[in-house]
């Protein structure tokens, strides 16, 4: 996919809000002047939980997204966090992330919510530090692409 430019986007602990088991952080910081298409990629994400006990935690974003389907009709899974064992309360990304929500960045909040694997919501949360990359999609060359492959199918 051609990239035009990435931004990072850091959610720090101490600017998030807490409502019952949704983790917002509200006033992000403008991303361009205009609504862009991009690919949305957790990169780094460390989560510490006041009582451990389960091995994974599935991170989900409730944000509008183009490419996420999910047979529970959920918010898409934005990273999957792991723990080096069940009694840790340390979480945060052990493999590269490849997963890649289309969206656009035109956010002015972010909400979070935690999931076990077996489905169950994990409200325990002690510290949620999350570092976002903004891909932006390069609209001239996807039109021009699409342009190239136009002659090809008549």
């Amino acid at each position: 996919m051609p990239y035009h430019n990435c931004n990072y986007l850091f959610l720090h602990d101490a600017q998030k809000s807490l409502s019952g088991n949704k983790i917002i952080w509200n006033n992000l910081p403008v991303l361009s002047g205009a609504s862009r298409e991009c690919y949305i990629t957790i990169v780094d994400c460390k989560l510490i939980l006041s009582a451990g006990g389960t091995e994974s935690v599935n991170l989900k974003m409730n944000i509008p997204v183009r490419n996420y389907y999910s047979s529970s009709n959920l918010s898409p899974v934005g990273a999957i966090l792991h723990s080096d064992d069940n009694a840790s309360q340390v979480y945060d990304l052990q493999h590269e992330n490849n997963i890649h929500l289309l969206s656009n960045d035109n956010l002015s909040k972010i909400e979070f919510q935690l999931f076990s694997n077996a489905g169950d919501e994990v409200t325990t949360t002690d510290t949620l530090e999350v570092m976002l990359k903004i891909e932006y999609i390069d609209q001239d060359k996807q039109t021009e692409n699409y342009l190239s492959e136009i002659p090809k199918m008549l």
